[in-house]
């Protein structure tokens, strides 16, 4: 679970792949998100950018531009789990 650093957003990271787009303050779905096979554990958003980064049990790391709607790029390489991701 991520909070957008200025709107009142929320990313969430599901068990079964899907990451959901919230707005909180009305509580409904904004966008959803299906590229990971299996569960993922870590999202995080950028903090100046329209970006989201998550990782799960597909051992791959994805970073998606909400604002196109899409995954921009996949890291593989992992012999394990994602279990956190982080911008920085």
């Amino acid at each position: 679970l991520a909070f957008h650093p200025v709107r009142p957003w929320i990313c969430a990271s599901l068990h079964n792949g899907v990451i959901q787009l919230w707005d909180y303050r009305v509580g409904t779905v904004i966008d959803r998100f299906e590229e990971h096979d299996g569960p993922v554990r870590g999202v995080d958003f950028h903090l100046h950018e329209p970006l989201i980064v998550t990782g799960g049990d597909d051992y791959k790391i994805k970073v998606w531009d909400y604002k196109l709607r899409r995954c921009l790029f996949t890291l593989l390489g992992h012999l394990d789990y994602i279990r956190t991701v982080q911008f920085h």
